[in-house]
């Protein structure tokens, strides 16, 4: 009896333990990027890579793709909010300038400016696509500013129809960015 016992024991321990090393390996991966003096730390896709920035890139930016960059590419880059300005309102002018950029070469008649609040990260985004793209071009972008605590990121996710679902999943995962400060 005491040993029928103690073997329940130990198969109930084993399961637990089971589980809860499956909810773990259920967990999604996180990986941190470093914007200068701002570390962004975003859910990610196995499939993505960090990328190389341009020689020509500000040390508060970083890049990451997918295995084949001409289907996803998406860089960010870090800023201390605007003095004697609101973030929000600062954010928002910035999205809308990047709309009426956007908008000449545009499919779309309009390309309104998306809120969006995920926890403590909220912002505004901005789709568009292109109308004739040129050879190595991407056909789609969505253009954003985030903020969480002290810092607003900036981010261009660049994409053609090859990956569109991992460019839905990049925008989400930018929309709930934390962003802290390493200084």
């Amino acid at each position: 009896m005491r040993s029928m016992s103690r073997l329940r024991s130990i198969g109930l321990g084993l399961i637990f333990t089971g589980a809860a090393l499956g909810s773990l390996a259920a967990s999604p991966a996180h990986q941190l990027l470093k914007l200068g003096d701002a570390t962004v730390s975003i859910e990610w896709d196995s499939s993505w890579q960090v990328g190389q920035t341009g020689t020509d890139a500000p040390p508060n930016s970083a890049e990451f793709h997918a295995k084949d960059p001409s289907q996803l590419q998406v860089m960010l880059s870090a800023h201390m909010p605007p003095d004697g300005a609101g973030v929000d309102e600062a954010m928002r002018s910035m999205v809308d300038g990047q709309a009426k950029d956007l908008l000449p070469q545009a499919v779309e008649k309009e390309l309104p400016v998306e809120a969006f609040k995920n926890g403590d990260t909220h912002g505004y985004q901005v789709c568009a696509t292109d109308r004739a793209p040129k050879p190595g071009e991407y056909k789609y972008i969505c253009q954003g500013m985030a903020a969480t605590g002290n810092w607003v990121v900036g981010y261009t996710v660049l994409y053609n129809d090859p990956g569109k679902a991992q460019a839905k999943k990049a925008v989400k995962v930018l929309q709930a960015m934390a962003i802290s400060s390493d200084a």
